[in-house]
């Protein structure tokens, strides 16, 4: 992927099967942090790996493998970043100091040895609980026409994690739905919607959070971190972006005040 010219890296002599189980740890590590520098990588992979590795060994092999198509990171400078880092993009340092600010002081996300390198897989989603709970809601409410499916609601999901994972504001899922078509029958089945979307929100891994999901980071910390959503913040959120003089979620042709707004 991105090239790390910047970074003057020694060669070193690792096996194939050393460099794959790098490799292997490093797509797990972007995929549960965003981001994360090579020290932290190194006390990520440390943790969990009998055989240490350095900041040197890795370096040589993030240099190899980032340069292919099929690895789900990249370099530059110190940080390693996940695919939607990339050091050429506009916003790649906005982000990244965003999520690093984010990170700073938090607990990091360290689960056991087999369940950190189910994130070496891009795909892998866990929990999948409150995402079949949103599918199903939406195949009973036919709230889109596009029925199952990677070009349907499972391909609205995937999106969906991925927007609640990097910290998208709520009010943003919900324009991303309305521009996917979604239609509500009333304003119930649009408030039963949201309270999916906040239960999805509190209990997806956040790059911000290093990992943790917010309600996890709220019984680890003992506070109340802003990621954690209550239904009562979301039912405003829905309503205050319904006018009094908008079209009716529900599709009548109805004003809003003149429908399920009464």
């Amino acid at each position: 992927m991105a090239s790390i010219q910047d970074v003057n890296v020694p060669v070193v002599r690792i096996s194939r099967d050393r460099k794959e189980v790098v490799s292997n740890y490093a797509t797990a590590a972007v995929c549960l942090y965003g981001v994360i520098t090579v020290d932290e990588f190194v006390d990520v992979f440390n943790h969990y790996e009998a055989t240490p590795t350095t900041p040197k060994e890795v370096l040589f092999v993030i240099k190899q493998f980032s340069v292919k198509d099929d690895v789900g990171y990249s370099i530059a400078g110190n940080i390693i970043s996940g695919y939607e880092f990339q050091p050429q993009f506009e916003d790649y340092k906005e982000n990244v100091d965003s999520i690093r600010s984010a990170q700073f002081g938090k607990p990091r996300y360290l689960p056991s040895k087999d369940e950190f390198l189910k994130y070496a897989d891009m795909d892998y989603l866990e929990p999948n609980q409150p995402y079949a709970d949103l599918k199903a809601y939406v195949l009973k409410h036919k709230l889109t026409s596009y029925g199952e499916g990677i070009d349907g609601v499972d391909g609205d999901l995937l999106d969906l994690h991925e927007m609640i994972r990097f910290g998208v504001e709520t009010s943003s899922v919900y324009d991303y739905f309305t521009e996917c078509g979604y239609q509500f029958e009333n304003l119930h089945i649009l408030e039963g919607f949201a309270h999916l979307i906040m239960d999805i929100n509190n209990n997806t891994r956040m790059y911000d959070n290093n990992g943790f999901t917010p309600y996890e980071l709220v019984g680890k910390t003992g506070r109340r971190k802003a990621t954690a959503i209550k239904n009562s913040r979301d039912d405003q959120q829905i309503k205050s972006r319904l006018g009094r003089n908008d079209s009716c979620p529900c599709g009548s042709g109805l004003k809003y005040k003149n429908c399920c707004g009464k």
